[in-house]
């Protein structure tokens, strides 16, 4: 597996996010709170950036693993929701899901406050192959 550049690192936080905010909705409808019109909305005022990052994820994929590209975006995925999935769920954590919801529909698509909010919420998803390195070539040699 290649490398993840800035892109894929972006597109991953932001995917992460959604992943994050649909587990929590999940959670929190089980315990009877309703959040799920926070995160739908989430959703629907950032489809777009939303579909644009999975795109970049499934070509990051795709190069890296070839044929078996769909089945490792799978897995990603469903690891990335996994993660979420045994967090401790109460009142608190529920309104927490629909205020960050709410910030991210106010980002209106804009990929640098999603990325902002997956920060804050402590994004740091894992990736296959790693982040790519960043060097610079020596001036003047």
């Amino acid at each position: 597996m290649n490398c993840w550049n800035a892109q894929h690192v972006a597109a991953a936080k932001i995917r992460d996010l959604q992943s994050r905010l649909m587990v929590a909705t999940m959670r929190c409808n089980a315990m009877g709170i309703n959040v799920l019109p926070a995160y739908n909305e989430f959703v629907r005022t950032n489809r777009g950036t939303i579909q644009d990052a999975n795109g970049v994820i499934k070509a990051q994929f795709a190069k890296g693993f070839g044929a078996r590209g769909q089945t490792e975006y799978d897995r990603f995925t469903t690891v990335l929701a996994n993660a979420y999935g045994a967090e401790p769920t109460n009142a608190s954590v529920c309104r927490e899901t629909a205020e960050r919801a709410q910030d991210a529909v106010a980002a209106r698509g804009d990929v640098q406050r999603l990325l902002d909010i997956a920060d804050s919420m402590g994004s740091e998803p894992s990736l296959p192959g790693g982040r790519c390195k960043v060097t610079f070539a020596s001036i003047g040699e």
